[in-house]
């Protein structure tokens, strides 16, 4: 009876709508906690169930027919663990670096003050630069001192600068390094606050060499000897302080300019005759200087009447400025800029004016305007450049004129207050009273 007892008839699952039919429902196994804590349970998403953590595959109701889904569920291989970097960021950690599993653990040694912390912390360390005590002062900053000293000393020994520049090159006047005194004796006390004992030492020395030429009963002017033995003396102040007392750089800045300034107002000396000119060894001051008008006409081949011009335009600059590459007397180069800069500006509106016209006298007018207007320009580029703008003095011949007025008016606003000198086109200028 029992043998021929039929198996209960199972309900038939319904079919899904690919046609497969689906796995024997299985219940999946509860995960035991790791370390004492359960699972986080699957979070619903917009009101749909998340799927619940893949299960082990449940026997297929075929046999030798594997489910779909149990293909689609199989756990990807796992991923080799990324290696951990070291702690204080300096490089990755080699697998020969990272302590397996089960390994035996290392013990550190803890330091007397009873800190693992401490110990770790100086572990990772054990490599680091020692740094410096607090308030001392390493070589790097003492480096970064003496380069924003010698910047400021570039300006500061400016009128020291000037009186040795005509010391080398010029006819120097005794009374023009005694202005310069006080600049040089403030510089040796702040040589003094930055520990810089070489430029100390030189500045004592040059000091001691220019007092005996200022000594009563000196000659007025320095020649020969006496001014050998200054220049002796002033070639460690280069040493020191390379930009703040080298000579024949700015020597090479200057002097072309000032001497085509100077050529250029000469009527009827083209470009042409004054390239002749330099080629001819006559674009220096010196040269210039001694330069007789029919020499000028021999080695160059211009003009007599031409050269003759040139000769005196030259005596008479040097007439009037005894200090040609640098300016010994900032306020008066600031005074005699402003007038310039007067002239300048008259000449400048009257030549627009006259260039709305088209009669023959207006013609003959623009003529004789524009030569003044340049004249004007030419000598306030050599009053820049002695008194050191020489990159203004570079600037304003690419501007248009109206323009570069309003620039030289910035430039000798700035300068008169310096050197305490007001100046206005209504009053012009004049020293400010004591």
């Amino acid at each position: 009876m029992e043998a021929n007892r039929l198996p209960p008839k199972v309900a038939p699952a319904p079919p899904r709508s690919n046609g497969v039919a689906p796995a024997a429902a299985a219940r999946p196994p509860i995960a035991a906690p790791k370390n004492g804590v359960p699972p986080k349970a699957p979070v619903a998403v917009n009101g749909v169930a998340a799927p619940a953590a893949p299960a082990a595959a449940a026997p297929s109701p075929l046999p030798g027919v594997t489910p779909p889904r149990a293909k689609a569920e199989r756990a990807p291989a796992a991923a080799p663990p990324a290696v951990p970097a070291k702690a204080n960021g300096t490089a990755p950690l080699t697998p020969a670096d990272v302590v397996p599993v089960g390994a035996a653990p290392v013990h550190v040694k803890e330091p007397a003050a009873g800190s693992l912390d401490l110990a770790i912390a100086l572990a990772l360390e054990g490599d680091a630069p020692a740094q410096p005590a607090q308030g001392t002062s390493t070589a790097a900053d003492q480096a970064a001192l003496l380069a924003t000293f010698e910047e400021l000393a570039v300006g500061h020994v400016a009128p020291i600068r000037s009186a040795m520049m005509e010391v080398r090159w010029g006819e120097p006047q005794a009374r023009w390094l005694e202005q310069a005194q006080p600049s040089l004796k403030s510089l040796r006390k702040m040589a003094a606050e930055v520990s810089s004992n070489d430029l100390v030492a030189a500045l004592d020395d040059f000091l001691a060499a220019l007092q005996k030429l200022l000594e009563p009963g000196q000659p007025p002017t320095l020649t020969g000897a006496a001014r050998d033995k200054l220049v002796a003396a002033y070639l460690p102040l280069c040493t020191c302080l390379p930009r703040a007392f080298e000579l024949e750089g700015e020597r090479d800045r200057r002097e072309p300019l000032i001497v085509r300034a100077l050529l250029e107002q000469v009527e009827g000396l083209d470009p042409l005759m004054l390239d002749k000119m330099m080629a001819a060894g006559l674009g220096r001051l010196a040269a210039l200087f001694t330069a007789k008008a029919d020499e000028i006409a021999v080695v160059t081949s211009i003009p007599e009447t031409i050269a003759a011009a040139a000769a005196a335009r030259v005596q008479a600059f040097r007439k009037s400025c005894p200090a040609a590459l640098a300016t010994v007397d900032p306020g008066a180069t600031v005074r005699d800029l402003a007038a310039h800069l007067a002239k300048l500006r008259t000449a400048h509106a009257a030549f627009e004016t006259a260039a709305r016209g088209w009669s023959e006298a207006d013609r003959a007018s623009k003529k004789t305007l524009r030569w003044q207007r340049q004249v004007a320009f030419l000598q306030i580029t050599i009053g820049l450049v002695q008194l050191g703008e020489i990159d203004v003095a570079l600037r304003l011949p690419k501007l248009a004129f109206a323009r570069a007025i309003d620039e030289v008016e910035r430039v000798l606003a700035r300068m008169a207050s310096v050197h305490k000198v007001v100046w206005s086109f209504e009053s012009g200028p004049h020293p400010v009273a004591a």
